[in-house]
């Protein structure tokens, strides 16, 4: 405080100097209108008036605030400025007014004394203003001071402005068992003003000598009935020895009591009211107290301290008197008024913001979330807008405003760029492409002849939707006699000689012309979370000639996207070559036939069923959970007939092919990754049409295990398949994800994903969407300083998000890449000859999974995971482990709770016991609602 006072001082000696050292007030009126007018815009209050008037009372006004920031740019104007602005009227000279006031005091009685007295009094006074009747009235005041003072003197005493006589007078205090005598202040009623100046000091001073004697008497009595009105034994508030102590030690006052110490205060304070006293001074109390104020569209409430200032003297005579106290209803009061003034000041400060933010058509719940984030700083507990801060909020809203219209204009700019969606594919639109979709059931040739086309072709693409048909194909090229060249996500065999691509669809590369490109399981452009894949290709695919395969309800769709291309569209439609047949009665599970697939949609399903078909028959089983090394090497063993029955979920429903005769379901629904559901008609007919293999059997057969789901089967390989609808996912690539960065000026990669999700609007069947994955892993890889291509490369790597032991090694390499260093492989501790638990085999299928992402990231981060080979060496190793255990019959699921072993035919995660334990913990719950908790053991 001391400091900011010195700073005002020195800011007032400053501006003197430009006003011919007069003060502010009296110099502002000289400057110039047009420098009026220049300041007012230097401090941003220009309203666009140039009355000379209105601007010094607007001046006149800020500088009386006492704001020190004002008072500076004022000060700095006129010093930029350079110019001075004197007092035009010339000053007198001193000896003019000397020789008055010697030339007036001359007609005057006085004595030496007063003549001194009044030359001093008149000596700093203009001459024009010097006249004979303030002379007079002057020397009349000086002569009543005299008396004054006597009186004062003679009566020990003092007058104070009212003509009260105030003095001091000696009070006897006998209380229980003591005796002292305290100095009170004692005041006079007012003595007649008249009489005191014309009575002499005789007849004045007797009387009122005579009218203390007996103001001193009344106080005597009004002390000795306060004393005896005491309740010393049992005083609401103080106890005897306070009270005591208090009376001794009060300092001279008008009240017979005193003003309690501090520490009493305190202790009554605490003890009654448990209120904290946080500040004291000579006849102020402070008490502190922590509130919170609920905001509009804000759910965390304002904490601020309410300051509650108390008298001393008040609190005092109510602890005395043992009245009730008033401080809660004070606080209350106090707290009402000033969360009120909050509110209405909060209310003025965000109309002015919404009169600044009429472009960006913000909504309440934004424009209050934007003001609070600029306003809470700076309320430093005080539930109080000052003007500077008001200022300070509106300069950054003002700021932040400009740069929200900035981006969204850039956003518009980014929209007009990519709004059609094919233009971001230059080289596949260079090209005049003939598109042609061969379409038909499973089992019809229509991927057979797609491939007798490509191998004819100069140069061409295979696209598959799995890595492990990406493999079939390389081979069959290769086995054609055809130089080709193999790239998945984890795998590259590249042929310099090459003048063909296997590879996954999401590999595909939109830079390499050639002459014929091959999309195989177009349906898949349907896939929630990887048909962006099959548009992309659809759309960008640098081929003459690109051949889609699919089912017929991807018909509409591809018509759909040739329309928009403006691209030529023939459709072959292809039959299958060998009839299916729907089974009439259930197929009991002990009476099933070789060259039988037995499809589940769980990966615990089918290792249960598994182990049931493995004691009677000899058993393969695949599940996507598995490897593609793993599930290629059952199917072999189940091809070559090494086993004569296969248990699968409907991985198998793409690709593979196998000599399956009879085809059985043991369930009609699945888990879709967010619900248990139904089969679609889709599913249904695409799975039955890998029964009964053109060439190696003249009939497939399709069926069930159980009544209910034959029932379900039924009615769905019946029913008409529902068409792909419209729109379609579409993902941007690298080059679209930095065209989004560099616009927007947007360094996170989980903004620029989500903004390409929320903002984009095309032109044609398209809808922006991304993978959950890819945006869980920018989440991530947005924590770590990685540069854009690194982030858009592990964002778009192969996460099993289910997998702790994934994402762990996940969050390893981010941090390994952000130090730079090299990544190791950590292969797994020890490996036995086979899992013996399903959790054993488990954690096997999830080490593919890590070495699957290591492999994936070690083709495009090289120089940082450094240990392929070695990821390679485990998977092999892994892979044998994987197989052998699949060919074993003893799993043995065990429970989730206890860990025991569970009948090989149970269809539920915990054992009876554990069962019957929960059940009696649950009390009135039934058990079916107990078992819905551990529904089959479900990855």
């Amino acid at each position: 405080m001391a400091k900011k006072k010195k700073k005002m001082i020195k800011l007032n000696q400053s501006i003197r100097h430009f006003f011919g050292n007069e003060g502010f007030d009296e110099g502002i009126e000289r400057v110039p209108t047009e420098s009026l007018i220049a300041l007012s815009h230097t401090l941003g209050i220009f309203t666009g008036t140039t009355d000379k008037t209105t601007l010094i009372k607007t001046f006149r006004r800020l500088w009386s605030e006492g704001e020190s920031d004002s008072r500076e740019m004022i000060v700095a104007f006129f010093k930029n400025e350079g110019k001075i602005y004197p007092n035009p009227k010339p000053k007198e000279k001193p000896h003019e007014r000397e020789e008055k006031i010697d030339e007036l005091l001359e007609a005057f009685d006085i004595t030496p004394d007063e003549r001194r007295t009044l030359h001093s009094s008149f000596i700093d006074i203009r001459t024009r203003k010097i006249t004979p009747e303030k002379i007079a009235g002057k020397l009349e005041h000086i002569r009543y001071t005299l008396k004054r003072e006597a009186l004062e003197k003679a009566l020990e005493g003092k007058f104070n402005f009212d003509d009260t006589l105030e003095y001091y007078a000696p009070i006897l205090y006998h209380i229980d068992t003591e005796s002292f005598t305290k100095i009170h202040v004692l005041k006079t009623p007012p003595l007649n003003e008249k009489r005191l100046h014309e009575e002499s000091l005789e007849i004045l001073v007797p009387e009122i000598t005579e009218l203390k004697s007996a103001l001193t008497a009344q106080k005597q009595e009004q002390t000795n009935q306060f004393l005896s009105s005491l309740n010393l034994a049992s005083h609401r508030y103080l106890t005897k020895e306070q009270i005591i102590a208090s009376l001794k030690s009060a300092p001279p006052s008008i009240q017979t009591y005193g003003a309690l110490n501090n520490e009493i205060l305190r202790d009554v304070l605490a003890h009654h009211l448990h209120t904290p006293l946080t500040s004291i001074g000579s006849d102020d109390l402070i008490i502190e107290i922590e509130k919170q104020l609920i905001l509009p569209y804000r759910e965390e409430p304002l904490e601020y301290t309410l300051s509650l200032h108390l008298d001393a003297h008040e609190l005092s005579r109510q602890i005395w008197n043992e009245e009730e106290l008033t401080i809660t209803t004070m606080v209350e009061k106090q707290s009402v008024q000033e969360e009120r003034a909050f509110l209405d000041e909060l209310h003025h400060l965000i109309e002015e913001c919404r009169t600044r933010s009429k472009l960006l058509e913000m909504s309440d719940e934004d424009l209050y979330g934007v003001v609070y984030e600029l306003l809470i700083p700076y309320l430093t507990h005080t539930p109080h807008i000052s003007s500077k801060t008001t200022r300070r909020v509106l300069f950054a809203f003002d700021q932040r405003n400009a740069n929200e219209l900035l981006k969204r204009q850039r956003q518009a700019l980014l929209a007009r760029t990519v709004r059609d969606f094919k233009n971001l594919f230059p080289l596949a639109r260079s090209l005049r492409r003939r598109l042609i979709f061969h379409t038909g059931p499973t089992n019809s040739g229509k991927t057979y002849t797609a491939f007798q086309q490509l191998k004819k072709a100069g140069t061409g693409y295979y696209l598959a939707p799995l890595r492990l048909l990406a493999l079939e194909g390389y081979e069959t090229l290769r086995e054609n006699g055809v130089n080709a060249s193999l790239i998945t996500g984890e795998e590259q065999l590249l042929d310099e000689d090459a003048t063909h691509i296997s590879s996954t669809i999401e590999m595909l590369s939109f830079e390499t012309e050639v002459d014929c490109c091959v999309i195989d399981e177009v349906q898949m452009i349907d896939d929630r979370d990887r048909g962006w894949a099959w548009a992309n290709a659809i759309i960008g695919s640098p081929a003459k000639t690109v051949i889609m395969t699919g089912s017929p309800n991807a018909k509409e769709a591809v018509i759909a996207l040739a329309e928009y291309l403006g691209e030529p569209l023939e459709i072959v439609e292809f039959e299958r070559k060998n009839p299916l047949e729907l089974l009439k009665s259930v197929t009991p599970i002990d009476a099933i036939e070789p060259k039988t697939a037995v499809i589940a949609f769980t990966r615990s399903n089918a290792l249960r069923l598994k182990q049931q078909l493995s004691k009677t028959y000899k058993t393969s089983v695949i599940y996507g959970n598995l490897s593609p090394e793993v599930r290629r090497e059952e199917a072999r063993r189940f091809r070559e007939g090494e086993t004569d029955i296969l248990v699968a979920t409907d991985a198998i429903s793409m690709g593979l092919n196998l000599p399956i005769k009879t085809l059985l379901f043991s369930k009609a629904d699945k888990f879709d990754g967010q619900n248990q559901r139904n089969l679609t008609a889709t599913e249904v007919r695409q799975i039955s049409g890998r029964a009964g293999r053109y060439g190696l059997s003249e009939k497939g057969y399709v069926g069930a295990l159980t009544g209910d789901v034959l029932k379900t089967i039924t009615t769905l390989f019946t029913k008409a398949i529902d068409p792909i609808t419209l729109p379609f996912n579409v993902m941007a690539n690298f080059d679209h994800i930095m065209l989004v960065s560099n616009i927007l000026e947007e360094k996170s990669l989980s903004n620029i994903v989500d903004f390409f999700v929320e903002n984009m609007k095309f032109e044609g069947p398209f809808r922006a969407a991304n993978l959950e994955s890819m945006q869980e892993a920018s989440a991530i890889v947005d924590r770590y300083d990685l540069d854009m291509r690194t982030k858009y490369t592990l964002a778009t790597a192969p996460l099993s998000t289910s997998s702790p032991l994934v994402m762990a090694s996940f969050e390893r390499y981010v941090r390994a890449l952000e130090q730079k260093k090299p990544i190791a492989y950590i292969p797994p501790q020890r490996l036995g000859h086979y899992a013996l638990s399903m959790e054993e085999l488990q954690e096997a299928e999830d080490r593919i999974k890590e070495i699957s992402l290591y492999l994936w990231l070690s083709y495009r981060l090289g120089e940082f995971f450094v240990d392929a080979e070695k990821a390679r060496t485990f998977r092999g190793e892994l892979n044998r482990f994987i197989e052998n255990s699949l060919q074993q019959s003893h799993f043995v699921p065990r429970c989730k709770t206890c860990g025991k072993p569970l009948a090989p035919n149970s269809e539920f995660a915990i054992c009876q016991s554990c069962f019957n334990n929960l059940n009696r913990a649950k009390g009135q719950q039934n058990s079916a609602e107990v078992r819905k908790r551990f529904p089959s053991n479900r990855r």
